[in-house]
């Protein structure tokens, strides 16, 4: 009895034989790679009989999906007593395609040459169907998304000329007809260089969201509590105004885009200070914890940074809304801003491979949470290709 199977009995290697024939597609060729054997769902998923598949190679269920390279690798692998294992797209006889991931296992003789090849296949196809319908969605989201931000850009920057335009005959008809303006006329020239503002405004939070991915800078590594202290300094008369107070320590350092980070600090700690209760000095809070593993990998180190206020807060059945570009949840007139704040720091989270959400109450404060790597890990996805043919 070969070595593999010793301490099986008869009856235990015929179990073990039936259990693999239901579960696996299974094929045994000699060293030529001529099929001496076959298993049913072999001949059920390549729709050939038992007796037109013994004898022949594996050429008869060819796709030509794979270049040669692919097969003398594999030959290379098997022949050195090496098992070999990946993923194949075959041809059944009905010209349909179908794909197996295979596991080869080569059988060696004393003096170390091939005896003979068991491959062990499980199909595939509808696992296969989906990455391609993944990619294909994949192509197209990135094709949709790099015209939006052509035209965002393209946009934004075709109606600067026109608004300052406005702005500047507007604040010369001003100067030309100073107090001689009618009540109603002094109104109208009002709300003219009122919509100019809030047009001026929106024109630049629509570039900053544009420029999340056009100009993005190198990832380097980022002291964030540096970049915290920079946006402090930033809002000191706001801070000043309200009354308010930042808090934060023992932030990390990360590999990131710096003036990205900055924008993102900036836009949270901003609305913070920004949707506070009237009569309550605004306290914003930023706390951080490091970990290891799950959605950046096994060994990825990942930190949770947690934006706490104790402002108005919001409704959390408005979760998704508040990260869309353009949504707001209160009135221009009772909290100034586009809406476009929080779509930018999603956008900037999304570009690092993060992930932000937040928890909140009405009345009761907001807490965002940002999820962001620490470094930044290359994946490899390894692809594999073969055919058990030559």
């Amino acid at each position: 009895m070969n070595s593999r199977t010793e301490g099986l009995s008869a009856q235990d290697f015929a179990h073990l034989k039936s259990a693999i024939d239901e579960a696996a597609i299974v094929a045994i060729t000699d060293n030529r790679g001529i099929i001496t054997y076959v298993n049913q769902k072999f001949c059920a998923i390549s729709k050939y009989s038992r007796e037109e598949l013994i004898g022949k190679t594996h050429r008869v269920i060819k796709s030509d999906y794979h270049p040669p390279e692919f097969f003398e690798h594999m030959w290379a692998t098997i022949s050195k007593g090496e098992v070999w294992e990946g993923e194949l797209k075959n041809r059944a006889k009905d010209g349909s395609h179908y794909w197996v991931h295979t596991t080869i296992v080569p059988f060696m003789d004393e003096t170390g040459r091939p005896v003979q090849y068991v491959a062990v296949r499980y199909e595939m196809t509808d696992r296969k169907l989906a990455e391609e319908t993944l990619r294909v969605y994949a192509k197209k989201l990135e094709v949709s998304n790099k015209e939006l931000q052509d035209f965002a850009s393209v946009a934004a920057h075709d109606l600067q000329e026109p608004l300052r335009k406005i702005q500047s005959f507007s604040d010369r008809l001003r100067l030309k007809t100073g107090d001689s303006l009618s009540p109603d006329a002094a109104d109208y020239l009002n709300r003219i260089q009122s919509s100019a503002e809030r047009m001026q405004v929106l024109i630049n939070d629509l570039l900053s969201y544009s420029r999340v991915t056009t100009k993005a800078q190198p990832f380097t590594p980022v002291d964030l509590n540096d970049i915290v202290k920079q946006v402090v300094a930033d809002l000191e008369v706001r801070i000043e105004q309200t009354s308010g107070r930042v808090e934060f320590n023992n932030l990390p350092t990360i590999e990131a885009d710096a003036t990205q980070m900055r924008q993102l600090f900036q836009n949270l700690i901003g609305n913070a200070l920004k949707f506070h209760q009237p009569g309550t000095p605004p306290v914003v809070r930023i706390e951080c914890r490091t970990s290891t593993g799950s959605m950046f990998g096994p060994n990825a180190s990942r930190c949770e940074i947690r934006v706490t206020d104790n402002g108005i807060g919001f409704d959390e059945k408005y979760l998704d809304r508040i990260f869309t570009i353009f949504q707001r949840l209160h009135g221009r007139h009772e909290y100034e801003g586009t809406g476009i704040g929080l779509a930018v720091c999603r956008k900037i989270v999304d570009r690092h491979g993060g992930v932000i959400t937040a928890k909140s109450l009405p009345g009761h404060g907001s807490t965002f949470i940002l999820t962001l790597p620490i470094t930044r890990g290359t994946h490899d996805e390894q692809k594999y290709g073969s055919h058990f043919d030559r």
